[in-house]
């Protein structure tokens, strides 16, 4: 059985002020570093065959605790597993996107919305999906892998492994530095992946901001 675990990386400036960064290369917060923390005491005796990230600051941040804990290992970076790109529209606020761009929150059509520049949401899945399935296969048939990556490429990588349509990504809650889970265990009635655990937060529990 390969179990894939996905964790999002730590809150960001982008977070706080609700803004969509995407490739935006936004570092942890403060109290998003203390989450890094937690999450590495968290991860650091736990058994991984192969670690990816992607690319950008603020996941390699999320990881470099856990690392420092367990210099055995070593992590590969891809862009692939960046969030979706906004184009013209990066950092804007959310609800200016929904505002400006109402067609984006369409049921039927809103996932194939390209913002001026920038990846519709099934583009961005599509990557995700492509170098996820790609990982899984490098690795055969029973392995642990570990990834550090962005809210919407975590839902996106699990759509994809357990078929889910890709609106239906939204339904899955990621929080800052949560922990979450799939596995290659069929169903009764498909060959698809199951979600073993998602959002799991637990690490961070007793953890107060600052201020």
């Amino acid at each position: 059985m390969i179990t894939l675990y996905l964790v999002r990386h730590g809150e960001t400036d982008g977070n706080v002020a609700d803004i969509a960064s995407g490739f935006t290369d936004d570092e942890l917060t403060e109290k998003g570093r203390a989450q890094a923390e937690l999450l590495g005491q968290r991860l650091k005796n736990c058994h991984f065959d192969a670690i990816y990230s992607s690319d950008s600051k603020r996941t390699l941040q999320t990881a470099e605790p856990f690392l420092k804990l367990r210099p055995d290992y070593s992590i590969e970076t891809s862009p692939e597993l960046r969030e979706r790109w906004f184009g013209d529209c990066e950092g804007y606020p959310w609800h200016r996107l929904r505002e400006e761009y109402p067609e984006l929150l369409d049921p039927d059509l809103g996932s194939d919305v390209k913002l001026p520049g920038g990846e519709s949401d099934r583009e961005h899945s599509e990557r995700v999906a492509r170098f996820t399935s790609e990982i899984v296969t490098r690795h055969g048939d029973d392995a642990t892998i570990l990834m550090f990556s962005h809210g919407g490429s975590i839902k996106a990588a699990a759509a994809h492994m357990c078929l889910l349509r890709v609106s239906d990504k939204w339904r899955l809650k990621t929080d800052n530095a949560g922990i979450s889970s799939v596995i290659s265990e069929p169903t009764w009635r498909d060959d698809g992946w199951q979600i073993d655990l998602w959002n799991d937060t637990y690490h961070l529990n007793g953890f107060q901001p600052h201020g």
